[in-house]
């Protein structure tokens, strides 16, 4: 308490030192006269208040260190000032150590959201993984289906050998096919999407006589994205 005193009335003298100072300033400003003598005394007296207030402070501040005397003060002192840097590095060391507990924690929570993350991506992947092949092994299955169905179209097939067939006519605009209802037409299907085509056609020759020539086509429907067919043998008889 008289610790506290002191540094209040040191405080308080400063000030009224400063405000007797000003005080007297003013006393040299003939308007400002009266009321600068008036403050001058005011001033001095608190001046003089906080001085003596500073000394008897002062005098009792073994007091507040529970001392009978002011003889071991000094000592009493450097001993409370230990006491609170000690305190203070106490506090210090707390604080650090909740701030390690809570870093730490962190570090923990952000490591198992990490490997919860981790797991999480890879079911993730493992799940388009198996949709990609799902949808790999969909489309597969409709391509298959859909050769599968044009390995047996032998309207396609006899159609094509038609074309195969022109290329081999001296007049080929001038050619004229059955319909594949037709009893004289034969189209049977063989392995590897393949077929054999029996037709006739009717076409000038070299000298513009119209005859009717037999033939036979084998054919095969390439397994490409453009559905190619590819001649293996044209015969016309």
């Amino acid at each position: 308490m008289f610790e506290t005193g002191v540094l209040v009335a040191a405080v308080l003298w400063a000030l009224s030192g400063l405000w007797l100072i000003v005080s007297l300033l003013r006393i040299v400003v003939p308007r400002w006269r009266r009321s600068g003598t008036r403050q001058s005394v005011i001033a001095l007296a608190v001046c003089v208040f906080s001085f003596v207030a500073v000394i008897w402070c002062n005098q009792f501040v073994y007091l507040d260190y529970g001392l009978a005397s002011r003889d071991g003060l000094e000592q009493a002192r450097a001993e409370r000032s230990a006491a609170r840097q000690a305190e203070k590095a106490a506090a210090d060391a707390k604080a650090e150590a909740e701030r390690q507990a809570v870093a730490k924690a962190s570090a923990e929570a952000a490591a198992k959201q990490a490997t919860l993350d981790a797991k999480q991506a890879a079911l993730d992947a493992q799940k388009r993984q198996k949709q990609a092949q799902e949808r790999k092994a969909a489309a597969a299955a409709k391509k298959a289906a859909a050769r599968a169905k044009d390995c047996k179209n032998t309207t396609m097939a006899f159609v094509m050998s038609q074309e195969f067939v022109r290329r081999q006519l001296k007049a080929p605009s001038t050619a004229e096919f059955p319909y594949i209802t037709n009893d004289q037409v034969a189209v049977s299907t063989k392995p590897d999407c393949m077929f054999r085509v029996i037709a006739w056609v009717d076409a000038q020759n070299g000298f513009g006589a119209q005859i009717r020539s037999r033939y036979v086509v084998d054919l095969k429907l390439l397994d490409d994205e453009a559905g190619t067919w590819q001649a293996i043998d044209v015969r016309i008889d």
